[in-house]
């Protein structure tokens, strides 16, 4: 049984992680890059603890228009270490205001510069994406966005999308980068050695230049077939027969 001494180990470097975060965001407070920095002290030493082989592919599609929009699919709260391996320099990501509550977390998610929307109301959210476009324009910010909404947990390979990365992308003009995470929710054995494997796949740029706001919903629907079609070749490619369609 090596589940339970694995992941206190992994929590203890978490929280290691997230106060050399903090530090990091006190000598440089809300810096874009400060995501980046403390997922790379995170991330190859917590995928090491918990035996996981992380592949990611194409991440040179980053480096073709800066900034954009990246949208991944959202499986449960393990989500952080391929999240944290994947984002790129200057990015930030889009979390829900009640995160600043988490006990150290908290304190380094707010000075590493991600934006917090208040979700509590249709107008406050709607002038929290307002908020996000103008941060992408102003300081030259690419945001990591999860259209789900919510963490799918299994369910389906993908859930379907909500509409604000796509109209946030458009209203700024600038491209979506679609990221897609094999399927791993239940699919890791963390009482072996070697857990298991998750690939990330950083698919070529999507263009929203001349698109307007009521174009929002055929480009949505266009990355959700997109994302969902390559996931299911990434689950095929490690083994998944069981969970390359919706159950």
């Amino acid at each position: 049984m090596i589940f339970i001494p694995r992941f206190t180990l992994v929590f203890i470097w978490g929280v290691f992680s997230f106060i050399m975060g903090i530090v990091i965001g006190i000598l440089r407070p809300f810096h874009p890059s400060n995501v980046r920095a403390t997922g790379m002290i995170l991330c190859p030493v917590g995928f090491k603890i918990l035996g996981v082989e992380f592949e990611i592919r194409n991440k040179e599609n980053f480096k073709k228009q800066f900034p954009f929009v990246l949208v991944a699919n959202h499986q449960n709260n393990f989500d952080m270490f391929p999240g944290g391996a994947t984002t790129p320099n200057r990015c930030v990501t889009l979390g829900k205001s009640s995160i600043v509550w988490i006990p150290i977390f908290g304190l380094f998610y707010w000075l590493a510069g991600n934006i917090l929307i208040d979700r509590s109301n249709k107008r406050k959210a709607k002038a929290s994406m307002e908020r996000v476009t103008k941060e992408i324009l102003e300081n030259n910010k690419s945001v990591y966005i999860m259209p789900e909404g919510t963490r799918g947990r299994g369910r389906d390979i993908l859930l379907p999308f909500k509409r604000g990365a796509f109209i946030t992308a458009i209203n700024a003009q600038v491209p979506i980068i679609p990221v897609c995470y094999s399927s791993y929710h239940n699919r890791m054995k963390w009482n072996k050695l070697k857990a298991g494997k998750i690939i990330a796949q950083v698919l070529e740029p999507i263009p929203t230049k001349g698109l307007k706001p009521e174009d929002s919903v055929k480009l949505m629907d266009d990355v959700y077939n997109l994302m969902r079609n390559q996931i299911i070749e990434l689950n095929k490619e490690l083994g998944y027969e069981d969970f390359v369609k919706a159950p």
